[in-house]
This record gives C-alpha cells, sequence and structure tokens, in this order.
C-alpha cells in the first residue's frame, strides 16, 4: 500500500536527528519501492508518490489548465447550497483572483504564492479600523481558497496535490457581557432610538441568546405563543440543527403585544448595525458588538447556575466545546467536581489504618 512517511534517523557521534519525507510503494514486480530526500517537504512527498503511483499525464488545456477564475465560476456551481457562499464569491475568493490573476492556473498556485499573499497580509493595515489584519480576517479567505484546491484535487480531477495551505493561529473567542448598569443605559438608550424596533431585538437577544440573523430572519410560523417557543429550522442556523427556545416572560410580553396580522417576518428591519451602534455610543458601554449580547444571555444563565448541557441546547452549539468556554462562571461548577473527587487526608488514612489494627487485634484476643 503507497503511503507518504517521514523517516528520522541518528547521526552516529551527534545528538542532532536527520529527516526526510518520502514514500513507499509497491513495484509492478511487488517489490517494496522507498524513496526519501531530505530536501522534500511533505507536499514534494504527495506529489511524488502521485506522480508514480497513479501516473498522472502532463497538463492538458481541459484539465490542468483550468483557470483560477474558471475554478471561482465552477465553486459557484458546487457549493451554490453552502451557507457562506456569498461571503466566499463577494469577498473572499475575488482577493486571490486580484492577487494571482484570474488567468493564473491551478497547477500553478502554489504554496510559496499562497504564504506570500498571507505574509502580506499579516504586514498591512485594515483600513477601516486602522488596526493589523486579525487573524480570523485573513484565514477566513485562506479557508475558502483551500476549500476550492480540495475540490479541484477531489472532484474535479484538475490537481494532482494540494498546495499547503497554514492558517494563522487564532485567540480564543472574547466572552463580553452586560454589567447591570450597562444594560440599564443600554436598553433605555434603544428605547431612545430612531429604528422603532430596536429595543425589542436587543430585548429578545439578550433573553434568548438568538444570533443576529437568526432574530432579523424569524417569521412568525415559528413564533409558537400558546406553547411559549421559538423554533429554529436547520436551514436558518449556524450549525444547520433546528432547534426550540423557551421564551421566558420579557420575550412572551413583546411578541404577544404585536398587532395583527402576524404573518411574514416579525420583524421589518433589514439591519440594525447602524441603530445599535449609535445606541451603544450613547449608553456609554465600551467594546461592545450585538453578538456580544449572545455572551451576556450564555454567562448570566451559567452564572446563575443553568447547566452547561441546557445552554448548549439553547444556544445550537454544533461542538460542546464552544459552551465549555463559559464554565468558568460556574460558581460551583468547579468546586462540585473537586469535591466529587477529593480524596481522604492523610490524617483519615492513618486513623483507618489504626482502627484496622485494633479490629484485628481484638478478634485475635476474642478467639483465644
Amino acid at each position: 500500500m503507497a503511503k507518504v512517511r517521514q523517516r528520522t534517523w541518528k547521526i552516529p557521534g551527534q545528538r542532532t536527528k536527520r529527516k526526510a519525507w518520502g514514500f513507499v510503494t509497491v513495484g509492478d514486480d511487488g517489490k517494496q519501492i522507498r524513496v526519501f530526500r531530505s530536501d522534500w517537504s511533505k507536499e514534494d512527498a504527495e506529489k511524488a508518490l502521485a506522480e508514480r503511483t497513479l501516473e498522472i499525464e502532463p497538463p492538458d488545456a481541459n484539465t490542468s489548465g483550468m483557470t483560477l477564475q474558471q475554478a471561482v465560476e465552477r465553486y459557484a456551481t458546487a457549493k451554490a447550497r453552502k451557507k457562506s457562499i456569498e461571503h466566499d464569491l463577494k469577498y473572499y475568493l475575488p482577493m486571490f483572483v486580484t492577487a494571482f490573476g484570474g488567468e493564473t492556473t491551478l497547477a500553478s498556485i502554489t504554496s510559496a504564492k499562497i504564504a506570500e499573499w498571507r505574509d502580506a497580509r499579516l504586514a498591512a493595515t485594515n483600513p477601516r479600523t486602522s488596526q493589523p489584519y486579525a487573524a480570523a480576517t485573513i484565514n477566513r479567505p485562506l479557508a475558502a481558497l483551500r476549500h476550492l484546491l480540495q475540490l479541484a484535487l477531489d472532484e474535479w480531477g484538475v490537481l494532482s496535490a494540494v498546495p499547503k495551505v497554514r492558517l494563522e493561529d487564532e485567540p480564543e473567542g472574547r466572552i463580553r457581557w452586560l454589567q447591570p448598569g450597562e444594560e440599564a443605559r443600554l436598553l433605555a438608550a434603544c428605547a431612545e432610538s430612531k429604528n422603532p424596533e430596536l429595543l425589542a431585538i436587543v430585548t429578545i437577544a439578550l433573553e434568548t441568546g438568538m444570533r443576529r440573523g437568526e432574530l432579523l430572519g424569524l417569521t412568525w410560523d415559528r413564533v409558537d405563543l400558546s406553547r411559549g417557543v421559538i423554533r429554529l429550522v436547520g436551514k436558518y442556523t449556524k450549525s444547520g440543527k433546528g432547534r426550540e427556545i423557551p421564551m421566558r416572560q420579557a420575550v412572551y410580553t413583546i411578541l404577544a403585544a404585536m398587532p395583527e396580522p402576524r404573518e411574514g417576518r416579525v420583524f421589518k428591519t433589514r439591519s440594525v448595525r447602524t441603530a445599535f451602534e449609535n445606541a451603544v455610543a450613547e449608553a456609554k458601554v465600551e467594546n461592545f458588538h450585538f453578538h456580544d449580547l449572545r455572551h451576556s444571555f450564555a454567562s448570566w444563565f451559567v452564572m446563575r447556575n443553568g447547566s452547561l448541557q441546557a445552554l448548549r441546547e439553547i444556544l445550537g452549539h454544533a461542538d460542546m466545546k464552544m459552551t465549555l468556554r463559559y464554565a468558568h462562571l460556574a460558581p460551583d461548577h468547579l468546586r462540585n467536581e473537586i469535591e466529587k473527587t477529593e480524596r481522604p487526608t492523610a490524617s483519615e488514612i492513618t486513623q483507618e489504618i489504626t482502627h484496622a489494627r485494633v479490629t484485628d487485634v481484638a478478634a485475635v484476643e476474642v478467639a483465644r
């Protein structure tokens, strides 16, 4: 079976070890073939193995000659149902069309070219914020490009190997929640906003943890006032899975008070970005974004002893790791876990041993 491997060996008389990438395969005669080179990277070894075992033909105009622009157009068709396809086509992939050129062939996009783009981005300043680009801002386009190149290899058959795309390490997500005074000021500012729906939207976000897109896209057929729940279907959630969110009294009061007819979208507002930012500024709440309303709900939920599993279901986290970011806020969470696994103290262990010895002696005396 053909495999790419890294070989490591120690040089006699030296502490350092030598490493080399290569591959192991079987020839036509059934004998094992081992090829390793110290100047190869893993990508080089994969490419060499592919050329040997798959007998890849030289590029032609109909396959490996596919240009980046052609690949983006095919990607648009292949991933039409992808939730983030709009961002991929509008923002991310055009960055590389501009940087590399639309007529550049996929086969000529190397790891070196991609690394050069990444390094230039790291050294640049975001014109909107006047700050260096965040790791996530650099990683999203790179992830889209890597996905496209992987499709070109796995499904389109126009690449023999995918160049290595290294992503930047992203810091752990920030958790910012409102303090009681901040909440009161923010809600007061929302009540004075020119957007008449802002107060209701912000209040429901604080009481349910719903994402902005989930709120603004909410329709009346998913609001069940008789049961007191909001039903979200997978088509409109980030995880792709549906969930039900029980209404707190504040949420029920807002929705039940809305006038008839209750059809279509609950909120007519398409965007609350400007109105929300103005309210945050008016309330003098520092470093606070709309998504932090979700963090506020989760933080308060945990600090009031809500279970992490319940929180995961309410927020719709696909991975428990996301929910565990709030675990440290639970006042008794770690204490209870420590107490459950508490070991006897040294004095207790000594007392148990002494008691056992006295019992044994007493048993012997009775036997006599």
